[in-house]
């Protein structure tokens, strides 16, 4: 297989609030030129988008914007930018996180036609894209989602419908301390599940997981909108995790666009790189 290269972001977060200096709109136009420019510099084939792209459903201070007054952000970048990205960036999946609380129809509608879960082949390599927040949809009252795990009999049924390929799973957040003990004896026995990748906690860092998942790795795609870094949020960036795909193996790095941020009134640029890798040889 020729290297090929893959593209994960999650937590872009079109809401109320701005961060660093930035207006939401700004950042929004902004992330979009990052992922025009990157498949510009070094095409990639495929973009997978993992989830929380507003605070649409969110349970605290003013409350999530679809419940309180009418508003889907979700709705809002799907309609200004996805077309776009698709024009720049070829194949793209949109999964939900746990602050787009939507039933797969509603879902359907406000993305122009992506499911809450689904799978991408990229050569030798599956993408399983799962949904491990859905249960409780469509609520009525302000929440920030139920976590319910990941489904094994979906991931069993891809692998065995994809018998030749090497599989990464991914989801907007994995909970490994509350995942089954199914999930737990998956991993330990497939050898052809290679990592696990989410969002969610607003951090770029790799974490090798005990021995009962198998010693696997979970990988995290950082964010573009907050650092979990409270301390020093540069610590992570703006940025999105690439993949690069070959019969010799895989390795992967969280990419950091040039930026430039605010911070307590100082104004910081941190230049193009990548602040963290992983790699796994066949």
């Amino acid at each position: 297989m020729k290297e090929t290269r893959v593209l994960l972001a999650s937590d872009i977060h079109w809401c109320h609030l701005t961060w660093y200096g930035m207006s939401n709109e700004d950042r929004m136009e902004k992330f979009v030129r990052d992922m025009e420019s990157e498949y510009a510099s070094d095409p990639y084939a495929a973009l997978l988008l993992l989830g929380d792209y507003s605070l649409d459903h969110w349970q605290w201070d003013t409350k999530g914007s679809y419940l309180k007054e009418g508003v889907s952000n979700t709705a809002n970048f799907s309609a200004a930018y996805l077309d776009r990205l698709r024009a720049a960036c070829g194949e793209i999946r949109m999964i939900a996180g746990n602050h787009e609380q939507y039933g797969e129809k509603k879902w359907n509608e406000v993305t122009g036609g992506y499911s809450r879960k689904g799978h991408v082949v990229v050569g030798d390599f599956l993408f399983i894209l799962l949904d491990n927040y859905g249960v409780h949809l469509d609520p009525r009252v302000h929440s920030d989602g139920t976590y319910c795990g990941v489904d094994v009999d979906e991931v069993r049924a891809y692998m065995d419908r994809y018998p030749d390929k090497k599989v990464i799973l991914c989801a907007h957040h994995f909970s490994p301390d509350v995942e089954s003990d199914a999930f737990k004896e998956l991993m330990r026995e497939e050898d052809r599940i290679l990592c696990l990748v989410s969002g969610h906690v607003h951090k770029s860092r790799v974490v090798k997981l005990g021995e009962e998942f198998g010693g696997k790795s979970l990988l995290y795609t950082g964010h573009y909108s907050y650092s979990s870094e409270k301390e020093d949020p540069l610590r992570c960036p703006w940025g999105y995790r690439e993949f690069r795909l070959s019969d010799r193996g895989i390795t992967s790095r969280y990419i950091t666009p040039e930026s430039t941020y605010v911070l307590k009134g100082r104004t910081v640029t941190v230049p193009y790189g990548a602040i963290d890798s992983f790699e796994l040889s066949f």
